[in-house]
């Protein structure tokens, strides 16, 4: 019963003592099932009790990334920027109203998750987002239900599990900082191999170097004047 404990501690700030009652009256097979759906969804991730000596808002995004090496947990906002470093190199935003506007429109967050920036994220939640930008389509339980929003960060962070991107946990675990750092250089050197990044082509050939008749284009010799 100490899983029924914890989900009464939150109850007062997510409304779930209907489910507690549910629970209670089945066996315990069925409430544990029921708890390892309701846990992740609900999470008991509040805000982080360290405060940063620096505030990470002012920082480059190389310091950002340093900064992050360092920290015990990492908040949704702080999440959300790594993630846009990432996907795109930098982070262009300049307030977590931005950057999660960007994010959700293009699939990678979720306005269904409801995530408030002070908060500490969870790791389903950053394994979901890597997953996106990774454009892995993931096994049949992601594509599926993941799709419906059903345990979509929770398949998420068992693909990463299996990629040996991640080390296993519980998905509703917090995000600590080196393990973000970890997980996101290994996913950028899974983008690159994959060829997701976009690259300036250059021009090895000598197409250039010829002219309408396709005779190479020699550069004139200079011409001296005749010693005497």
């Amino acid at each position: 019963m100490v899983l029924l404990r914890i989900l009464g501690r939150c109850s007062r700030f997510y409304g779930v003592t209907p489910f507690q009652n549910t629970i209670a009256k089945g066996g315990r097979s069925s409430r544990l099932v029921l708890l390892a759906c309701i846990l992740p969804i609900l999470g008991c991730l509040g805000p982080r009790k360290e405060v940063p000596a620096e505030d990470p808002a002012s920082m480059s995004d190389p310091a950002f990334q340093a900064y992050l090496a360092e920290a015990p947990y990492v908040t949704v906002e702080e999440a959300y920027r790594a993630m846009l470093i990432l996907a795109d190199g930098e982070d262009t935003c300049k307030t977590h109203e931005e950057r999660q506007e960007k994010l959700e429109s293009r699939g990678i967050a979720r306005a269904a998750w409801k995530l408030k920036p002070e908060n500490v994220i969870d790791a389903g939640s950053v394994s979901y987002m890597v997953m996106k930008i990774c454009q892995m389509r993931g096994g049949i339980n992601s594509t599926l239900f993941g799709s419906w929003g059903l345990g979509d960060r929770r398949y998420a962070m068992r693909e990463l599990v299996y990629r040996k991107m991640l080390e296993d946990s519980a998905d509703y675990q917090a995000m600590t900082g080196d393990r973000l750092i970890g997980l996101m250089a290994r996913a950028d050197d899974l983008m690159e191999k994959k060829g997701l990044y976009e690259s300036t082509k250059i021009d090895l050939s000598d197409e250039t170097d010829r002219d309408a008749s396709g005779e190479l284009i020699v550069p004139a010799s200079p011409t001296t004047a005749p010693t005497e």
